[in-house]
């Protein structure tokens, strides 16, 4: 799973964590550890959002023309 890091001032996404052994919790004490700040004042500068996976449908392959040209 992908973990965002999203600053509270803008709304940009300052950076992304991604393992699928970890919960929220386990990417905010990365995200503080990292950053090097304690709970309260990270709290105020950043928030914490997980972000599922996307599969993509689109398959190219199906879409293709099976039959080729003569030469």
């Amino acid at each position: 799973m992908k973990f965002e890091l999203v600053s509270k001032s803008d709304d940009e996404v300052v950076d992304v964590l991604e393992m699928h052994d970890v919960d929220i919790k386990g990417a905010k004490a990365y995200f503080m550890a990292r950053k090097m700040l304690e709970e309260k004042d990270f709290d105020n500068l950043f928030t914490v959002k997980s972000k599922p996976y996307v599969g993509r449908a689109y398959k190219w392959w199906e879409e293709e023309n099976s039959k080729l040209d003569d030469f």
